[in-house]
């Protein structure tokens, strides 16, 4: 009955999900290896006291202190010796007490040894055992390994989506101030530049003393530049936010780099450079012609500005099955790479070599990367600094593109 509960307590402690360990449940039985060590020790040690008894008396010749020649009487507790074997009895001497001493201490020594095998037998593991129990304590450490992993993966795509969701919070929020600042300076702008021309004009009288007219074509000159590059800003967060989309239109891509390339080319004689055009490719591009346009133009821009007299422009494409690829290298003054760091940010005017000879908030490169990531494609710049600078800038192309614009 006991052992039932005990079984039963076990069952029901397995179906309620509490782990019941194989210590408590084998508590006090002993491997079979174990038994069968323990009854060969203890089978050797009482064959050892036989035979050292045996060996011991025919050496001495003592009687044995044993006799298994007896015959039941007709009492209950008689022994009556055979009277055939009582004289070989009686030929033998008594045993001497330092004999049966020697056979005692010797049957307890070998006794202590099959005693002493039995324990170490018994804390002895089996093989197989000690291997499946390895084997589990790695996949528990494997088990506890992964699942620490994973909480880790957890805790950082946790992390990153906050850092992700904090970042497009304070875009969207830059985005928003930039608007609405471009949007109310101008208005204000707009007014003084037609204030400035009116004065220029003389619409309403004489000015009085000419100095007049040279400060009214300052604030003119003045507001306009403001009034571009509050516009440029105003592009750029339009074409980051998404409130500005391209068309998806037939281009043909040789079109757009003859038409940068007449818009450029009388600044570039006037810069003393020399433009070298690439060879036509016959490419097709499904996108927005002047978004295309401003694009290269202001990677040209930037290549006139910082490219000294003497030097040359090289604008060029290389065509293939699934894109094209447009090259713009100058032999200008080039930029390190702390600078080609910093290009990845908008407003990145760097020191005062990049900012002496041209005006504006820098945002050419930002709005150029912008439309080609909208167009589908790629910007990479490489420069070195007094060797020149080379942006490269990759579109896909379509087959289905090039049917309709022929």
């Amino acid at each position: 009955m006991e052992d039932f509960m005990r079984s039963s307590e076990a069952s029901g402690a397995d179906a309620l999900g509490f782990r019941v360990s194989n210590k408590d449940r084998t508590r006090g039985q002993l491997p079979r290896v174990s038994v069968a060590v323990a009854a060969a020790a203890f089978l050797s040690a009482g064959l050892f006291v036989a035979y050292d008894a045996t060996r011991t008396f025919a050496e001495t010749g003592a009687a044995p202190p044993f006799a298994a020649i007896s015959q039941a009487g007709t009492g209950r507790d008689a022994i009556i010796v055979a009277p055939e074997k009582a004289a070989l009895f009686q030929s033998f001497a008594p045993a001497e007490p330092d004999a049966i001493t020697g056979i005692a201490g010797r049957g307890l020594l070998a006794l202590a040894l099959a005693g002493l095998i039995t324990l170490t037998a018994a804390r002895r593991r089996d093989p197989d055992a000690a291997e499946l129990v390895r084997r589990e304590a790695e996949r528990r450490r494997a088990e506890a390994a992964l699942a620490a992993i994973r909480e880790e993966q957890r805790l950082l795509a946790r992390r990153y989506h906050e850092e992700k969701l904090r970042a497009e919070a304070a875009s969207r929020a830059k985005t928003n101030f930039l608007a609405h600042v471009s949007h109310d300076i101008r208005t204000p702008l707009n007014h003084i530049i037609g204030f400035a021309e009116l004065m220029e004009h003389e619409t309403y009288g004489k000015l009085g003393d000419t100095r007049y007219r040279d400060y009214v074509q300052s604030i003119k000159s003045s507001g306009q530049h403001l009034l571009n590059s509050f516009a440029t800003i105003l592009d750029l967060v339009e074409l980051e936010g998404g409130q500005k989309p391209l068309r998806r239109d037939p281009v043909l891509l040789d079109e757009v780099m003859e038409s940068v390339a007449k818009r450029f080319k009388g600044q570039i004689e006037r810069a003393g450079l020399h433009l070298k055009l690439g060879a036509p490719t016959g490419a097709v591009l499904r996108g927005d012609r002047l978004g295309l346009v401003r694009m290269i133009g202001n990677i040209m821009e930037n290549a006139v500005r910082f490219t000294h007299a003497g030097g040359s422009i090289t604008l060029s494409a290389f065509a293939a099955d699934d894109g094209v690829v447009i090259e713009i290298s100058d032999t200008g003054i080039g930029m390190s790479e702390e600078r080609l760091a910093s290009l990845s940010q908008p407003f990145a005017l760097g020191d005062a070599t990049f900012t002496r000879e041209g005006g504006g908030p820098g945002l050419g490169i930002s709005i150029a990367r912008a439309i080609a990531s909208l167009s589908g494609g790629h910007m990479a710049i490489d420069s070195a600094p007094s060797l020149g600078t080379t942006v490269a800038i990759s579109l896909p192309t379509e087959p289905a593109a090039a049917d309709l614009a022929a």
